[in-house]
C-alpha cells in the first residue's frame, strides 16, 4: 500500500477532507494528516489512518531551537515546530506523497520533502490525487532530486521539492512568495541553491512576476561560486523577462556572467566552450527587446559600459582582436577600369542608385553579390559562434570556408562596398582581404546589434555612417573602432532620388498631416496620435494619414504588446475620420500629393528616409527630437535644420499650426522644405561624395 502524509497548517475544509479520504481509501492508499488543525473538527469514521496534531509550544524543541523560532518567520516557526516532531518524521520517511494543503504548510512541505527525495511532492488535494492515480497508473513522472536535477541526463528539471515551493499557490499570496524568494538565500549546498531557485523563479515567470523573478535569480546568483552556475541562473531569468517583452536590471551583469564563465573555461583551455559563453553573451547584451522593439535602449545611456565588456573580458578580448591585414590596400592597375564589388545579405534597398551609377561609368566594372542568394556563404555569415570559436582557435574549418568562399571575389576586386555593417561584414572581415579595400556602411540598426563586435575593422579601410549621431554612438560603444589599426569614418547621406516626388498638392493637404512607414516600434505611432489628437483639440479640420503596413508581432512580445496598445488607440480614431490608415504601397510620391505636414514621431532614427521624401515632395516637416539622441551633441536638430524639430507632441501641434496657419504661409513653408531636402540629399549632390568614396573624385 502507498502512503500518503497531508501537511496542515491550519483545518483544512473537511468537506474536501473526508472527500480525499473516501478516494484515497478506493485506491488502498493509507492517508496521514499532520500539523494544526480543530482536532474534534476531524471525524475518526472518515478512515483517516493517522490524526497527528502537532505540538506548538515548543515542548519538543531544545532552549536554542525554541529561542530561534519565537523570531523567526511564522512559516519557518511552524517548521521548527513540524520538523522537531518525530511522529512526523517517521510518517515522512514512509511517504510516498507529501502534499501541503495551505500556505503556512507550504515551507514544512518541502521541508519534508527534501528529507524523503523518494517521495513526490505536490501542492493541495487536487494535485495529490492526481499525482496518487498515475501512480497507479504507471504514468506518474520519476521523482527528481535536487543533485539530479543539477547533474542528471535532462538539464533544467526541477526537483519535485523545488516544484513545491514554487508552486503558484505559494507565490500567489504574500507571505508564501516572501518566503520562497527568501529561501534559497539560507545556507545550503550549491545544488540545493540553484534547484531551489529554478523552482522559486520559474513560478514566479508563471505569474508574470517578472521583477520579482529576476530579482530573485540576481540575490542567489551573488551566492553562488561557481562561475558556470551563475551564468546559468542570470541569463536564464534574464532571458525569460526579454521573451516576455521586459528588459531587464540584469542585462548586463547577465553578460558578464556569461563572459567571466567564458574566461574561466579559456583558462582552462576549452576554447569551444568560451566561444559559447562569449557567444551568449552577445545575445543577452543585444537582444532585439532590449534595444530594437521598446521606446528606449540601455546602449545609448551606457555605451561605455557595453564597450567594457569586450575589454573587461579576457576571452571576448580575444575573440574580438583586431587580425590585421598581411598588405596594406593597393591602387588599381593603371589602364584598366576600377573593380567594384558591391555586396549586401538580402536589402538593397538602398543600392539601387549606386549600382545604376556605377554600371554605367566606364571608369567602373561592377560586380554584385547578395549572399542571401548563396545558401552555403549565408550559413556561414550567419554563424556567429563558429565565427568566435575560429577567433579563439578551435574552428580552423571555418576559416578555411570562409577563404574559399570569398577568395575569388577579394582577388577579382580592387574594392569591396559592403552594405550594412552586419553578417556580410563580418564575414568579409574573417579573412585576410589581401590588397583589396574593404568599405563597409553601416546604417542605424546595426549599431544596436552585436553585428559590429563581430566585424574586424582591422581589415576595414572605411567605416561609412549615414549620420553623425550613429557614429558618435558606434564609436562609444565598439572598442574596435579605436587606436592605430581603425578604419577611417565618414558620414555619407543615402542615395535618393528626390526630384520624382515634387508633385502638385492636392486641395486638402494643407490639413493632412502624414507618416511614411510604421513598421517598427522605432516608428512610435503612439506619439503620433498624441499629436493628432492634441491638433484636433484645437481645430477638427486636422487629420493623419498613415501609409504602410503594420509591424511584425512575431519579433517579440514586446513588439506584439506595442502593436496591441496602437491599434486600441488607433480604432476610434479611425471611427471619427481622425486617423486614415493606406496600408502598404509602391507609390509613395502620389501618396505623398494628399500631405501638407510629414511628420517623424520616432524615438530613433538614422536619416528617416521617409521625412526627407516628405519635405522633397513640399510636405512641411516636422520632427521629433529622437529621444534616443536627444540633448547629445548630434541628433534630429544637427541632421535636419533646428526649427523642424520638436520635443513634445503639443509642441508639435503648435509648429503644424502655425507653417499652416493660412495658405500663403503654408505654401512658402512648402517651397523651402522642397529647396532644403534637394540641395541636401537628393541623387546628384550626395553621388560625388560616392565617387570621392570609390577614389573617383
Amino acid at each position: 500500500m502507498r502512503d500518503v502524509l497531508v501537511v496542515v497548517g491550519r483545518t483544512p475544509n473537511t468537506d474536501i477532507l473526508q472527500t480525499f479520504v473516501g478516494e484515497m481509501r478506493k485506491l488502498e492508499v493509507r492517508v496521514h494528516l499532520v500539523g494544526t488543525f480543530a482536532q474534534k473538527r476531524i471525524d475518526a469514521d472518515w478512515g483517516i489512518d493517522t490524526v497527528h496534531r502537532v505540538a506548538t509550544d515548543g515542548a519538543n524543541l531544545g532552549w536554542r531551537a525554541r529561542g530561534r523560532a519565537v523570531h523567526a518567520h511564522p512559516h519557518e516557526r511552524f517548521w521548527a515546530y513540524v520538523g522537531g516532531d518525530a511522529t512526523v518524521l517517521r510518517l515522512a520517511e514512509a511517504a510516498d506523497v507529501i502534499v501541503a494543503v495551505d500556505s503556512k504548510a507550504y515551507y514544512s512541505g518541502w521541508e519534508l520533502a527534501r528529507l524523503n527525495t523518494g517521495a513526490h511532492a505536490c501542492v493541495g488535494f487536487g494535485a495529490a490525487q492526481r499525482l496518487v492515480r498515475a501512480m497507479e497508473n504507471g504514468t506518474a513522472p520519476s521523482v527528481t532530486v535536487p543533485d539530479e536535477a543539477h547533474h542528471g541526463s535532462e538539464p533544467g528539471r526541477i526537483s519535485d521539492s523545488a516544484l513545491l515551493l514554487g508552486h503558484e499557490k505559494v507565490l500567489g499570496s504574500r507571505i508564501g512568495s516572501a518566503v520562497a524568494r527568501r529561501m534559497p538565500l539560507l545556507p545550503m549546498p550549491q545544488e540545493t541553491r540553484v534547484d531551489m531557485t529554478r523552482g522559486v523563479v520559474t513560478g514566479l515567470f508563471g505569474l508574470r512576476r517578472t521583477q520579482a523573478a529576476v530579482a530573485t535569480a540576481s540575490a542567489v546568483a551573488q551566492r553562488l561560486r561557481d562561475t558556470g552556475s551563475r551564468a546559468e541562473m542570470l541569463r536564464t531569468a534574464t532571458r525569460r523577462a526579454l521573451s516576455q517583452g521586459v528588459t531587464p536590471d540584469t542585462l548586463l551583469a547577465s553578460a558578464e556572467a556569461d563572459l567571466a564563465h567564458a574566461d574561466s573555461l579559456l583558462a582552462a583551455d576549452d576554447a569551444a566552450g568560451a566561444a559559447e559563453f562569449v557567444h551568449h553573451a552577445l545575445q543577452t547584451a543585444f537582444h532585439r527587446v532590449a534595444h530594437l522593439d521598446q521606446r528606449e535602449s540601455p546602449l545609448t545611456k551606457r555605451a561605455e559600459e557595453f564597450a567594457r565588456l569586450v575589454t573587461a573580458s579576457t576571452a571576448a578580448a580575444a575573440a574580438t582582436a583586431p587580425q590585421g591585414r598581411a598588405r596594406p590596400a593597393a591602387e588599381p592597375e593603371p589602364g584598366r577600369p576600377r573593380r567594384l564589388l558591391v555586396v549586401t545579405d538580402g536589402n538593397d534597398n538602398f543600392l539601387g542608385l549606386v549600382r545604376d551609377h556605377y554600371e554605367s561609368n566606364p571608369d567602373v566594372e561592377l560586380r554584385f553579390l547578395d549572399i542571401a542568394d548563396y545558401p552555403g556563404i549565408k550559413r556561414l555569415a550567419a554563424a556567429r559562434r563558429r565565427l568566435l570559436a575560429h577567433r579563439l582557435g578551435s574552428d580552423p574549418m571555418y576559416g578555411f570556408t570562409a577563404e574559399q568562399h570569398l577568395r575569388p571575389y577579394l582577388d577579382w576586386a580592387d574594392t569591396v562596398f559592403v552594405d550594412w555593417c552586419a553578417a556580410a561584414a563580418s564575414l568579409f572581415t574573417a579573412v585576410d582581404p589581401g590588397t583589396t579595400r574593404i568599405i563597409v556602411r553601416l546604417h542605424s540598426y546595426e549599431a544596436f546589434s552585436s553585428w559590429p563586435w563581430l566585424t574586424d575593422f582591422s581589415r576595414v579601410d572605411d567605416l561609412v555612417f549615414v549620420a553623425d549621431h550613429i557614429r558618435d554612438l558606434v564609436l562609444r560603444s565598439v572598442p574596435g573602432l579605436t587606436g592605430p589599426r581603425a578604419p577611417r569614418t565618414h558620414v555619407v547621406d543615402n542615395g535618393m532620388n528626390l526630384r520624382g516626388f515634387a508633385l502638385p498638392k492636392n486641395p486638402d493637404a494643407r490639413f493632412t498631416v502624414g507618416m511614411v512607414g510604421i513598421g517598427q516600434v522605432a516608428k512610435d505611432p503612439l506619439w503620433a496620435l498624441r499629436v493628432i489628437r492634441e491638433l484636433r483639440g484645437r481645430d477638427e479640420r486636422y487629420r493623419l494619414v498613415i501609409i504602410g503596413g503594420d509591424m511584425d508581432t512575431t519579433a517579440s512580445q514586446a513588439a506584439a504588446a506595442y502593436q496591441r496598445s496602437f491599434q486600441r488607440k488607433l480604432s476610434p480614431l479611425v471611427k471619427e475620420g481622425a486617423v486614415e490608415r493606406r496600408g502598404a504601397t509602391s507609390d509613395v510620391p502620389g501618396n505623398l500629393r494628399d500631405i501638407g505636414v510629414i511628420l517623424s514621431s520616432s524615438v530613433r532614427e538614422g536619416c528617416h528616409v521617409g521625412v526627407m521624401e516628405g519635405a522633397a515632395s513640399g510636405a512641411v516637416p516636422v520632427v521629433r527630437d529622437w529621444p534616443f539622441f536627444a540633448g547629445q551633441k548630434h541628433g534630429a536638430s544637427t541632421l535636419y535644420p533646428a526649427d523642424w524639430v520638436v520635443s513634445t507632441p503639443q509642441a508639435a501641434a503648435d509648429r503644424i499650426l502655425a507653417v499652416t496657419a493660412d495658405e500663403e504661409t503654408w505654401a512658402e513653408h512648402c517651397r523651402e522644405s522642397e529647396k532644403h531636402a534637394l540641395a541636401s540629399w537628393d541623387w546628384p549632390v550626395v553621388r560625388g561624395e560616392f565617387d570621392r568614396l570609390f577614389g573617383l573624385g
